[in-house]
């Protein structure tokens, strides 16, 4: 079964990851990265900057109150447990290498500032996901996400249009930053041109 690609502001949002080995911390740079507000609970010392480190067993009344959690311990049976809390609380839940026990999961990512690409083989092959994340950064990259900023701003002056005028606009937009021909001043006022089209 394939995974619906859901993509939610994560700004702010409580996330919870229990664990402090290398997946534990690649999850927490990922949710700082998104600017969610990350705690992490874990016996073991922990320094990563950006996260709220609590030093303990957890214990399941520890998983109320955050809007996400990831169980990244090395004990399959107590992720499990963290797993089967979480559902009841309502809380979305990723358990590091128990897709069964996950209601989502993590995919491969491509940010370049609103510019977000995702990969997925539906928890089946990491390979897969990975090879589909490397062939697109030859063309998403951080020049797309600045072209996507400026276009942005072009065509928020744009929303008295009807939606299929605007797409129009928006694609003469696109092309020309993406050709690299004309200065940003140009294709700004370009746009005025083609509206008139």
């Amino acid at each position: 079964m394939a995974y619906f690609p859901f993509f939610a502001e994560m700004k702010n949002r409580t996330c919870l990851i229990v664990g402090s080995g290398t997946i534990a911390r690649s999850k927490m740079r990922i949710f700082l990265e998104f600017e969610a507000d990350v705690t992490c609970i874990s016996p073991q010392l922990l320094q990563e900057p950006g996260v709220s480190f609590i030093q303990k067993e957890v214990q399941m009344e520890d998983l109320v109150g955050f809007d996400v959690v990831v169980a990244a311990t090395d004990n399959h049976e107590l992720n499990h447990r963290i797993s089967l809390e979480c559902q009841k609380l309502g809380i979305p839940v990723n358990v590091v290498d128990q897709k069964d026990d996950c209601t989502f999961i993590f995919p491969a990512i491509l940010h370049y500032e609103n510019v977000v690409a995702a990969f997925s083989s539906g928890g089946r092959n990491p390979v897969i996901t990975q090879y589909m994340k490397k062939q697109a950064s030859s063309f998403i990259d951080e020049r797309l996400g600045q072209i996507n900023e400026k276009a942005g701003q072009i065509r928020d002056l744009l929303m008295d249009m009807s939606p299929a005028e605007r797409k129009i606009i928006m694609q003469k937009v696109l092309d020309a930053y993406l050709s690299g021909e004309e200065s940003d001043e140009e294709i700004r006022k370009r746009y005025i041109t083609c509206r008139s089209e």
